[in-house]
């Protein structure tokens, strides 16, 4: 079998990944390619480890969307939807076990399968109370808030032979770059128009919207679909005082904003070909990609430890 090659790709999360730290970046596309094999201790073992790592902000807003993944393409094969006390319960249950292995540092015998977050791995003090807030505010909440919304109600109402994704990992080929994507859920409305929708459980970013475009110009090559056709939409999971929420806002696609779309994503490529020592071969050299001048992020940083920002 020939060896893995590290193929330049591009994503929104790499995007987001270059743009907030040049020195992370490298680390997690070029300084920890091939740690899955190489030996305990080694550097670019302990950099492949640390990638996978999570705060937990971002570990909590996985938990969600696993969890929607896992109902989803179960309702998908069966017709039958959980309902939301078992959803809960069976989320808590999975939460509990990813918080207990992290806890233990489990991670480092197979980071691919355990989750690891970033807190556990460098010992940061997060009271009690932190925890539950997050567990009930951003897990609890946000899937409270999907259940009591107009969107449940309309996948639910949806005939299944009409779903085209749920939270599927593909790709699609951008002026010769691939671009990888995973949309929560894609299906045809009665009408015949592809709708694409995006769970978020945080606050509404300009980068979200970027994505849906992302994810509309996938939609009219994989489903044939075409511009006037496809209709974004985000779903924001935040709970209100009586446990409902789930507001959706939708994302144009039309002709200019995909054109914008294209745009973002030609110029973020090209910058990160400019900084590789060689763009044909993907080779990159940690001395092009410096440290970012501001600490405030380094505390939710995974690789603190490697770039020597304890």
């Amino acid at each position: 079998m020939a060896d893995l090659q590290n193929e330049f790709s591009w994503s929104k999360s790499r995007h987001e990944k270059f743009v907030e730290c040049r020195r992370a970046y490298y680390y997690a596309y070029y300084g920890s390619w091939g740690g899955w094999e190489a030996a305990p201790g080694s550097t670019v073992r302990e950099l492949y480890v640390l990638k996978k790592l999570s705060s937990r902000w971002q570990w909590a807003g996985s938990v969600v969307h696993d969890a929607l993944k896992q109902m989803l393409s179960r309702a998908r094969a069966t017709g039958d939807f959980l309902s939301l006390d078992r959803m809960l319960e069976r989320t808590r249950a999975r939460a509990r076990a990813q918080w207990s292995t992290s806890r233990e540092k489990s991670y480092w015998r197979e980071a691919s399968r355990i989750v690891g977050l970033v807190e556990h791995e460098y010992g940061d003090v997060v009271p009690g109370e932190d925890w539950k807030r997050l567990y009930e505010g951003v897990v609890d909440g946000a899937l409270r808030a999907f259940y009591a919304s107009p969107t449940f109600e309309e996948i639910r109402r949806t005939p299944r032979e009409q779903w085209l994704s749920v939270d599927e990992l593909d790709s699609w080929s951008f002026e010769g770059t691939k671009i990888w994507v995973a949309i929560d859920f894609a299906y045809r409305d009665a009408d015949g128009r592809v709708r694409i929708l995006d769970w978020k459980t945080g606050k509404e970013r300009g980068v979200d919207h970027t994505q849906v475009g992302i994810y509309a110009l996938y939609a009219q090559r994989k489903w044939s679909a075409p511009p006037d056709q496809v209709l974004g939409g985000l779903v924001y999971l935040v709970a209100n005082g009586a446990g409902s929420g789930g507001d959706t806002v939708s994302v144009a696609a039309d002709a200019a904003a995909l054109e914008r779309c294209q745009a973002e994503m030609r110029h973020s490529i090209g910058e990160m070909r400019a900084v590789l020592a060689d763009p044909t071969r993907n080779q990159a050299l940690i001395d092009q990609f410096p440290q970012h001048a501001e600490r405030d992020g380094c505390r939710r940083c995974p690789f603190r430890r490697p770039c020597g920002r304890m």
